[in-house]
């Protein structure tokens, strides 16, 4: 649902729905906005085969949204769950998959030009390993994406890391991992992400620091 405020109230502009939605597609388990323009993620979608996953690309034009396009990964496989987590900046979508190759994870990016959207990158970590769940949660800002992989065993099991990824001259490369200072098994560093110019904000909702699974986020 796109909800729009006017003299500081808010009130319902659209709901939108795929085009070819379809049983436990999940069109809407993650969403983003800039501007004019709207990325849902439908995880479940069977495009290619059982939970590949899609996102679809909403544009508005006074004040009416329709579907722009459908994005689905260049090497979907069954169960990638691709769509699980999306972010827009500009021009610029990032999308995560984090059941892809063998539940290790990946991220992909996609560029508009013209107002068409193709993939430029597909990224994924440099010590990825089987069953972190890389790209569970993806934010961008500018040329900056930052993906989270919060079943890393870093510090641990499971205890998570994020990784930052930069781009220049349209390729993207891998510019640091992070981990808590204090990181232990099963706190989940990465379960939320969220990036604005040169400031991270990072979720680890299984941290124990005012109790079991209280939680905490890292900046």
């Amino acid at each position: 649902y796109v909800y729009v405020r006017n003299n500081d109230v808010w009130s319902e502009q659209a709901k939108l729905t795929a085009s070819d939605g379809a049983v436990a597609d999940f069109f809407g388990e993650s969403v983003s906005i800039d501007g004019n323009t709207i990325v849902i993620g439908a995880h479940g979608d069977d495009n290619n085969c059982i939970n590949t996953g899609s996102v679809y690309i909403y544009a508005r034009n006074n004040g009416v949204w329709s579907e722009q396009q459908k994005l689905t990964a260049s090497d979907a496989n069954c169960n990638d769950l691709f769509g699980m987590s999306v972010s827009i900046d500009g021009d610029t979508v990032v999308i995560g998959a984090d059941r892809d190759d063998g539940n290790s994870g990946s991220a992909y990016v996609y560029v508009r030009s013209n107002g068409i959207w193709s993939e430029q990158a597909k990224l994924t970590a440099s010590d990825g390993a089987w069953q972190e769940f890389f790209g569970k949660e993806v934010s961008i800002s500018g040329d900056t994406a930052v993906i989270a992989a919060q079943y890393d065993d870093a510090n641990g099991d499971n205890s998570g890391s994020v990784y930052v990824y930069v781009r220049n001259n349209d390729v993207w490369s891998e510019q640091a991992k992070l981990t808590a200072s204090d990181g232990t098994v099963e706190d989940n560093f990465g379960s939320s992400v969220s990036i604005d110019g040169n400031t991270i904000v990072i979720g680890a909702h299984y941290d124990d620091d005012n109790g079991s699974n209280s939680g905490s986020a890292y900046v």
